[in-house]
């Protein structure tokens, strides 16, 4: 398993986190959570503004948590015509528009295509995520766009789409996964190993989602859920050098879900699978 590093631009970040965790653990903990719930900012290539430009853009106006009533802008797009919509959600710090390839691919086969710029992403506003707001935005998205025929989910997205699955009375016939997170948990204590969080953090962070979300995190992970997904078919995508979404992880993952159709792929790793033309056609295949 290839170890991952800190990029230069977090190693301040951490080394702060690091010093502050034991006097001040109330601090860093709320300093990691901003950090945490950050995402990336994305410059847009020619070619991505191309996929948009071919897309019919709207907006929607969505409130932002279960539990508050303000409401946040999202950007909106289609691709194609069609009975049979495929809902697709992106990753963290990703896009809609990087999946030229399958949204192509789905549109020739008769699919209409819709998606969204999760908040604080793309074109949509805010400046901070989390998952449980995808989740909340994600199940308004599927109510106000009606029946779909799929939903595909990448990365992160396949993880929103999954939990959302199991949570809210919402069944669809077809669930792609691709590349995508099982646990929640799993990914924090990644991050916290990685920023080298004393446990007296762990735990303020862990007290703070759930004061602040109304969340405890443990209970955002798939594998507290065998065969409580309502999607009546899925299928998981993933690739054995994704240093990402864990190949370890998502075997054990599917262990408990015999009933899951998966494609194991070895290929360019978390990001370019969404391109990789064996995926397509495998996906193009599960929904028909």
């Amino acid at each position: 398993m290839q170890k991952q590093v800190l990029p230069t631009s977090l190693k301040v970040s951490a080394l702060l986190l690091s010093v502050l965790g034991k006097p001040f653990p109330g601090l860093a903990a709320s300093l990691f959570l901003r950090l945490y719930s950050t995402p990336p900012k994305r410059k847009f290539r020619s070619t991505h503004m191309e996929v948009k430009n071919e897309a019919k853009v709207g907006e929607m106006q969505l409130s932002i948590y279960p539990f508050r009533g303000d409401q946040i802008r999202l950007a909106t797009y289609s691709w194609g015509q069609s009975d049979k919509k495929v809902l697709l959600l992106h990753g963290w710090g990703g896009s809609p528009l990087d999946f030229k390839h399958m949204i192509t691919a789905l549109v020739s086969s008769g699919y209409e295509v819709i998606s969204f710029d999760a908040p604080a992403h793309g074109f949509s506003a805010g400046k901070r995520t989390n998952l449980i707001q995808w989740m909340h935005v994600m199940h308004q998205v599927l109510q106000q766009a009606g029946p779909v025929h799929a939903i595909i989910g990448h990365s992160l997205g396949g993880l929103n789409a999954a939990l959302t699955l199991v949570r809210q009375e919402v069944t669809v016939p077809r669930l792609v996964m691709i590349s995508a997170a099982v646990s929640a948990p799993s990914f924090f204590k990644e991050t916290y190993d990685l920023f080298r969080i004393p446990p007296v953090v762990v735990e303020k962070v862990e007290q703070q989602i759930l004061k602040q979300l109304h969340q405890d995190l443990k209970e955002l992970d798939l594998f507290l859920y065998p065969q409580q997904i309502k999607a009546e078919k899925i299928l998981v995508v993933y690739d054995e050098n994704d240093t990402v979404a864990k190949p370890e992880e998502i075997n054990m993952f599917l262990q408990q879900y015999s009933s899951i159709s998966a494609l194991r792929i070895n290929g360019d790793g978390h990001f370019r699978i969404m391109k990789d033309k064996v995926v397509i056609e495998k996906v193009l295949d599960f929904l028909n």
